[in-house]
């Protein structure tokens, strides 16, 4: 076969491209992110090797694009190398890349809705009529931008039942019609738009722009943009659709019909509306809250109004992203390949930490690197990665665990090295990985608070609260947010002013650990405290929450906050992860199910928030009594 040149393979491939994605922007995109690789690479594609691969994706990475973007072009370059392949007629031909490997861990976000406070402030400041009505589609019937644009006259349905929802025969993504619905009071803006365009043509598009052509979906956009800027609400024409989205989920829809409403080729898509608007975790959440309340029987709540005006402009209190780790004089007298192979992995997991901890992980992973690495050259003369055995390793663990360190400490140390072992090897550094020692870690219950330490926190902070004492509303809000929120203080410190939904008591999560995005939900009184503290710092939608003088709040300080309201009340050793362990505890013991605490708390699996949430002895003890009744007088269980 003759050999082909790059651009010969692009070619064929664009066109292999539109024949299997015909009428789709697939092609488009995935000749661009071939393009992108050869910018990188500048030998003969049917050479590439996985290495090569690693090495792109770790520049992507480096340059900041999104885990989305970097597994969408690790795709592209899979279905080439599948392609080239075909072509050849070598079934067997190794395909260089590998999703597994490839494409890492992908966020799991959730959609990024409006508050019901933003859609008021965005819906005052709209006085085209044409822009109302392509809003109104958008938001109360759930359509895409591209839906709108190409929406006809002739599309739409008026029953004659005045009651009954208006019907829009939608021509949506993938070349799929559906049937969508739009309430009366929804319909009035497009009615009126309709009215005005009496001799528009039923089979072309209804919306225009000001040549009398086509509105197309950037213009669409631009107009967005300009009421965003007039609102100050970040809306963009999706995010209308999510909201759209959450209104639903609110209202208890089954997720069946929601997905047929709004066009989803997949279940799961649709399930993650549900996942960030369940009206059953919320009330779970409300309903064991006011039990918890009850019970501990706090000092009267004052009158609550909520206050979340945000301030317009650009943001104050940002986290800047921190320059790359460069090493500096780290372990200068080291050999060389093994400073030098350290470095090369912080620097490789790097921007894979969310910006505000990758300096704390750099830290803490060189700190167990050199625990190891030091204690080896202690011990002989050690010349490089490939003389590292089984027995090497299990020598460390027992030094380590003789001289006092713990099993999980130990067992970190381990995790650290090992990744950084699998690292070399797909590098081509390292051929053989020594069997991993297996140690045996204790089983540890959670260090959550007692009830009256519960009660003696809430008493405190309500106190001065309703006295304005000495307590900084840094602090009450601090409290809040991981005593009423459950966040983790990584969450914490890393949330903007965008993601409080205060006037529904409600809290979005983004870009929580493994990238998981969920909402939480806050009592009316921490919504309260909140909503105050924020009057006193700045608060712009991209504004970080917790800050003080200006700055972003740091991990440290707010670990030496928490220990000072412990001090406070007589609460020894209070941080963070112990009120997250009473948040969690509390909620299980006060009815909340396994599922909804799961959500809440953002774990993956159920067995998690096992370990993470101890039933409190008096719950076991009321189930055993219920079951025992139910075993011994069967008759009065029916």
């Amino acid at each position: 076969m003759k050999t082909r040149t790059n651009k010969e393979w692009t070619a064929q491939y664009e066109s292999y491209l539109n024949r299997r994605f015909p009428g789709r922007s697939t092609a488009k995109h995935y000749i661009n992110d071939l393009n992108i690789f050869l910018k990188h690479y500048t030998g003969q594609l049917i050479e590439v090797t996985t290495q090569d691969i690693d090495r792109f994706v770790d520049q992507q990475r480096a340059d900041g694009l999104s885990p989305a973007t970097v597994k969408r072009r690790a795709a592209a370059l899979k279905t080439f190398f599948d392609f080239v392949s075909e072509e050849m007629q070598e079934p067997e031909r190794h395909n260089p890349v590998s999703m597994r490997r490839h494409a890492g861990r992908q966020p799991k976000k959730l959609p990024r809705d409006l508050s019901d406070e933003e859609v008021q402030h965005l819906l005052a400041v709209v006085e085209d009529q044409r822009d109302m009505a392509m809003i109104a589609l958008m938001l109360y019937a759930g359509l895409r931008v591209g839906e709108v644009v190409t929406l006809r006259p002739g599309s739409i349905t008026v029953p004659p039942d005045p009651q009954a929802p208006v019907r829009l025969r939608v021509f949506g993504k993938g070349g799929k019609e559906r049937i969508a619905y739009l309430h009366r009071q929804g319909y009035r803006p497009v009615a009126q738009y309709l009215e005005s365009q009496a001799e528009a043509d039923v089979e072309l598009p209804l919306f225009r722009n000001r040549f009398g052509e086509p509105i197309s979906v950037s213009g669409v956009q631009a107009r967005m943009t300009r009421y965003a800027t007039l609102s100050g609400v970040a809306v963009t024409c999706h995010r209308l659709r999510h909201t759209y989205g959450r209104w639903m989920a609110e209202s208890e829809i089954p997720v069946l019909s929601l997905s047929r409403l709004m066009g989803h080729a997949s279940i799961q898509t649709t399930q993650s509306y549900i996942d960030g608007a369940d009206p059953q975790v919320r009330r779970s959440y409300e309903a064991a809250m006011e039990r918890s309340r009850e019970e501990q029987s706090p000092s009267p709540d004052v009158a609550l109004q909520l206050v979340t005006t945000q301030e317009k402009g650009p943001p104050k209190v940002t986290r800047e992203e921190p320059p790359l780790f460069e090493g500096g004089d780290w372990m200068p007298d080291w050999p060389a390949w093994l400073r030098e192979d350290c470095l090369a992995w912080v620097k490789h997991q790097w921007y894979q930490w969310k910006p505000s901890q990758r300096q704390n992980h750099a830290r803490v992973r060189l700190y167990e690197l050199r625990k190891f690495g030091g204690w080896q050259l202690t011990q002989r003369d050690w010349n490089g990665w490939e003389e590292l055995t089984a027995a090497h390793v299990s020598a460390f663990v027992d030094a380590q665990l003789n001289s006092g360190l713990t099993p999980g400490t130990v067992n970190r140390i381990l995790n650290t090295l090992y990744a950084l072992l699998y690292y070399l090897r797909r590098q081509g550094r390292l051929t053989h990985i020594p069997p991993r020692p297996q140690i045996t870690l204790p089983t540890s219950l959670p260090q959550h608070l007692a009830p009256a330490e519960v009660l003696a926190l809430e008493a405190y902070v309500t106190e001065q609260e309703q006295e304005l004492q000495e307590m900084d509303p840094l602090d009450i809000a601090l409290y809040y947010l991981l005593g009423h929120g459950g966040l983790r203080i990584c969450e914490a410190l890393d949330l903007q002013v965008q993601d409080l939904d205060l006037s529904n008591q409600r809290i979005r999560i983004r870009n929580g650990k493994w990238g998981r995005d969920r909402v939480v939900f806050l009592t009316q009184h921490a919504a309260q405290a909140i909503s105050e503290y924020l009057q006193t710092v700045p608060h712009a939608a991209q504004d970080l929450v917790l800050s003080k003088n200006g700055r972003p709040l740091r991990y440290h300080e707010a670990w030496s906050r928490f220990h000072r309201l412990g001090e406070a009340v007589g609460v020894s050793q209070l941080s963070p992860l112990r009120l997250r362990h009473t948040y969690a505890t509390l909620l299980l013991n006060n009815g909340v199910t396994l599922e909804s605490l799961r959500r809440l708390m953002g774990h993956e699996n159920l067995s998690t928030t096992l370990i993470y949430a101890q039933m409190a002895d008096k719950t076991i003890e009321q189930q055993y009594r219920a079951a025992m009744d139910r075993v011994t007088n069967p008759v009065n269980s029916m």
